[in-house]
């Protein structure tokens, strides 16, 4: 392994030799900190007219909360940074995330619950919060329960929401 070091930057790289098989892709990342998380934002024209009917309040909240939408459920829980990881996230925490008062992110949940962009279900005992998977999905696919918790959404809709 061979160190270089850049001379604008003074940033240090690696050089490595990586045998493969054909059919073998190599990924690189880096493990220091938190992982990355990747929240898709649905981008087909439906879903645009979807977003479109919500205000720049309502959507900025949404964009902001999805976030902590945990991978394949959409269900709102913690990480550790905000709430407690694996529990679900409660209005007042959603009001920090979103830099808003409770008053204001307990309506814009109620009105995100009325759109059918949120849907409160509950999960062991406790009540949580799962975005609906035609407006946005962590993962690469929606599991089961998901889809059946917005079961008439998806059908009325026409979509798939696993499909790209």
């Amino acid at each position: 392994m061979r160190q270089l070091v850049d001379p604008d930057t003074g940033e240090v790289f690696y050089e490595e030799q990586i045998l493969r098989r054909p059919d073998e892709i190599v990924k690189v990342f880096r493990p220091v900190g938190r992982s990355s998380k990747f929240v898709k934002i649905k981008a087909s024209q439906k879903a645009k007219r979807r977003l479109r009917k919500l205000s720049l309040a309502e959507a900025g909240f949404l964009l902001k909360i999805s976030l902590y939408a945990s991978e394949g459920t959409n269900l709102l829980e913690g990480d550790n940074e905000r709430g407690q990881k694996g529990t679900p996230l409660t209005v007042k925490d959603l009001a920090r995330i979103a830099n808003c008062s409770y008053p204001t992110a307990r309506k814009i949940v109620k009105i995100l619950i009325e759109l059918q962009v949120l849907r409160r279900t509950h999960l062991e005992g406790r009540s949580v919060l799962a975005i609906n998977p035609l407006y946005s999905l962590n993962g690469k696919t929606a599991e089961a329960w998901l889809l059946q918790l917005f079961k008439q959404e998806i059908t009325e809709a026409g979509e798939d929401p696993n499909s790209e």
